[in-house]
């Protein structure tokens, strides 16, 4: 069953009671919580009991499940790495089960790359205390960044508690095929990011770029790689420097992204289960 949310990073010039609402009109089932600073706060890791109760009568008042939270920062600095667990824990109390953030360091950096892999062994361990999933991300720049280097740390912190969290614009920034990448770490995947961008440039494209079906990134076949490998989890829409557009502007790109992405999931599970041939 399909198990598509929005990244509330879509929605940071606006609170969270806005950004559940037009979530959930725009179609989906489900949200990610940002928890970005200097982007989009819409969960703190100072969040009283009170404040989480708020959290959860919004996402519960507008029909949504709670899939995942994004809490992307430097986890090479210690400060950041118990700001992480904060967050860990406030995803427990909150019963959401995954918490995704990057690697930090620099790509194809020994040093770098050997410290971000203690890092993450910390924390998936802090995950797994508090009951819940770790989906690391892969991203460009940093140490943990293409096929390689995830199936690297996949051996290395052999955790329950660790995941990965897949961004085939990411991935296909750097020079990895986006489609054998969901093959070869398939086993590994426990959360998904979904956008557009100009898959040939380095820098992500603007937002109306990242809505799905605008830009270059080869979305059909990442969707039907998806559906064939037989991938259950939440797959979240992540669009990022939206936070001047319009509240309009922001749930056209929700809008627009939703309808395109159920298209071709739906499409591709009648392939996977008739063997019909469908279009782009």
């Amino acid at each position: 069953m399909l198990k598509l949310g929005v990244n509330t990073v879509l929605f940071g010039g606006y609170d969270l009671r806005t950004a559940a609402k037009y979530i959930h009109f725009t179609g989906y089932q489900g949200i990610e919580l940002s928890s970005i600073v200097g982007m989009a706060e819409h969960l703190t890791d100072t969040a009283s009991v009170a404040e989480l109760k708020e959290i959860r009568t919004i996402v519960d008042a507008n029909g949504l499940e709670l899939y995942a939270i994004e809490a992307a920062t430097d986890i090479l600095v210690e400060a950041n790495r118990e700001r992480s667990k904060r967050i860990f824990e406030r995803a427990e109390r909150l019963g959401v089960p995954i918490v995704t953030i990057g690697s930090s360091g620099v790509s194809d950096d020994e040093e770098k790359t050997e410290a971000s892999i203690r890092a993450i062994e910390e924390l998936a361990q802090a995950a797994g205390d508090c009951g819940i999933k770790f989906a690391l991300k892969i991203h460009y720049g940093q140490s943990i960044y293409n096929t390689r280097t995830a199936l690297r740390l996949m051996e290395e912190v052999q955790h329950p508690a660790l995941g990965l969290n897949y961004d085939a614009t990411h991935v296909g920034r750097v020079g990895d095929d986006p489609v054998e990448a969901i093959e070869a770490l398939k086993d590994h995947i426990i959360h998904m990011h979904i956008r557009d961008t100009l898959i040939e440039q380095l820098k992500i494209a603007a937002p109306p770029l990242q809505t799905a079906g605008r830009g270059t990134t080869p979305l059909p076949e990442i969707v039907r790689k998806t559906v064939e490998i037989g991938y259950d989890g939440a797959i979240d829409l992540e669009i990022i420097g939206a936070n001047s557009m319009e509240l309009p502007e922001v749930v056209a790109i929700a809008a627009e992204s939703h309808g395109y992405l159920s298209r071709l999931f739906e499409e591709s599970r009648l392939k996977e289960t008739t063997g019909a041939s469908v279009g782009r």
